[in-house]
């Protein structure tokens, strides 16, 4: 275990319609970098959402 930091994203549904995600890793130290990326991300594409 490095002991990165990491923080989850959404990355879409499968066929059956059930969520996706993906880890981001970061830098040892750069705690804040994955989320700054994933909160950036956020805005551009969005977050988690219910399921319809």
């Amino acid at each position: 275990m490095p002991g990165l930091p990491a923080t989850a994203i959404p990355a879409g549904r499968t066929s059956d319609g059930l969520p996706m995600g993906v880890q981001l890793i970061g830098p040892m130290f750069e705690d804040r970098t994955p989320l700054r990326l994933a909160e950036l991300l956020e805005q551009k594409i969005g977050g988690f959402q219910e399921p319809r």
